[in-house]
């Protein structure tokens, strides 16, 4: 299984590395976050992030006190990367009402891959984005149409994307 963190899960995820390896207690949020995050990245699951919290992780790293714990983080992420159709499906989903982020991290989900292209999508994207996943539950239906209906224009392996779950991180079931 694939799973995605958005910005909001990796940082609390990354916090929580931080609050441990400083003796702190974590907030519920970090464990949760934290605790999805070490699940998910052992195989037979991968574990992502998206490019934009892959460039801010990298530009905190260069910085004594977070480089261990961050490099330590990175070592079991991978970051997803747009596939081709990325585009217009944040287009189409934008148009659903989403936010211009939410919308591409929701495209990059379904039109997303490794760099070495060996997979479409991802099966979880996990966050605490409330209005998001609201958005995406009310709207699944009609989301799954527009799909299947961009889909009947694509060559494979595009034509097979599939939606993912949209889930908080204590909600994804990984064994």
């Amino acid at each position: 299984m694939r799973c995605l963190l958005d910005k909001v899960t990796a940082r609390l995820a990354v916090q929580g590395l931080l609050q441990l390896g400083e003796g702190q207690a974590l907030a519920d949020e970090e464990l949760l976050a934290l605790d999805l995050a070490l699940r998910a990245s052992r195989p037979p699951h991968h574990l992502f992030i998206v490019p934009p919290t892959a460039s801010v992780l990298h530009q905190f790293a260069e910085q004594p006190r977070f480089s261990p714990i961050i490099q330590l983080f990175l070592a079991h992420v991978e970051v997803l990367r747009p596939a081709h159709y990325f585009k217009r499906w944040a287009r189409r989903l934008r148009e659903l009402g989403f936010t211009r982020e939410d919308a591409a991290v929701l495209a990059l989900s379904t039109f997303g891959t490794d760099s070495g292209s060996t997979f479409l999508g991802i099966e979880v994207v996990a966050t605490y984005d409330q209005a998001m996943t609201n958005n995406w539950m009310m709207q699944r239906d009609k989301i799954q149409k527009r799909l299947s209906a961009m889909q009947r224009h694509l060559l494979a392996p595009y034509c097979h994307a599939r939606l993912p779950q949209v889930l908080r991180p204590e909600q994804a079931v990984i064994k």
